[in-house]
C-alpha cells in the first residue's frame, strides 16, 4: 500500500532541506566558487543521483540555500512598519536588516565576504538598492529622479555596515542601527531640502 501523498511530500521536503543545509555548511567552509554537488550529497548522506530529484543543477541549489532567505532582508513592506513615522520606520527597517545579518552571518559572508563571487556580490548590492528605493518610495513627496540616485548611495553605506558586522561579531545589530541612523539623518535632511546644484562655469 502506497503511503499517502502528504507523507511523501513531507519526506521530499525533509530530504530537500537536508541538501540545502548541507550546501550551506559547504559554502561556509569552501566558499561559493569551490563547492561541488558531490560535496553536498556526501555531507547530506545522499546519493549524487538523488540530488537531481530535488534540484536541476548547482545554481538552483545556491538559489535555495542563499537567496530564498536573503530576499527577506530589510523588507520595507512588512505590516508592522505601516503607520510609523519616517524616523522610526528607518530604525525598524535597519534593525531588522542587521538582526537578519546576525542570524545569517555565514551566508552573508559568502555574498559580501572576501571569498565572494562577483555576480552574487552584485546581486546582493542590487537587493540592498531595491530595498532602499522601496523604503524611500513610502515618502510620496520624493521625486523618482532623486530616489534613483540616492538609493545606490545609501545601499553602499549599508553594504559597508554589513561588511563591518561580518568582521566584528562583537558589534550588535542595535549598535549598528544607531550608527547608521546617525549617518543617515543629515542625508535625510538634504534629501528633503536639497541644495541647488552649482551652475556649470561658462
Amino acid at each position: 500500500m502506497n503511503p499517502p501523498a502528504p507523507r511523501i511530500q513531507r519526506r521530499r521536503s525533509r530530504r530537500r532541506q537536508r541538501l540545502i543545509e548541507a550546501a550551506r555548511r559547504i559554502i561556509i567552509e569552501k566558499g561559493l566558487a569551490n563547492f561541488t554537488i558531490q560535496d553536498v550529497t556526501e555531507a547530506a548522506d545522499m546519493a549524487v543521483g538523488s540530488f537531481y530529484t530535488y534540484f536541476p543543477n548547482k545554481d538552483a541549489l545556491i538559489e535555495a540555500a542563499i537567496w530564498e532567505d536573503l530576499q527577506a532582508l530589510g523588507d520595507p513592506n512588512r505590516p508592522e512598519l505601516a503607520g510609523l513615522d519616517p524616523e522610526e520606520r528607518r530604525r525598524q527597517q535597519l534593525l531588522q536588516a542587521f538582526q537578519f545579518i546576525e542570524t545569517h552571518r555565514d551566508l552573508f559572508g559568502a555574498v559580501f565576504g572576501p571569498n565572494h563571487i562577483p555576480e552574487h556580490f552584485e546581486r546582493g548590492m542590487d537587493l540592498l538598492e531595491q530595498r532602499v528605493a522601496e523604503g524611500l518610495r513610502t515618502h510620496p513627496q520624493l521625486p523618482p529622479q532623486l530616489i534613483q540616485w540616492v538609493s545606490p548611495l545609501i545601499a553602499g553605506m549599508i553594504a559597508g555596515a554589513i561588511r563591518y558586522l561580518l568582521r566584528h561579531p562583537d558589534v550588535s545589530a542595535e549598535t549598528m542601527t544607531y550608527r547608521m541612523l546617525a549617518l543617515l539623518r543629515p542625508l535625510s535632511d538634504q534629501i528633503h531640502t536639497p541644495p541647488q546644484a552649482p551652475s556649470d562655469p561658462s
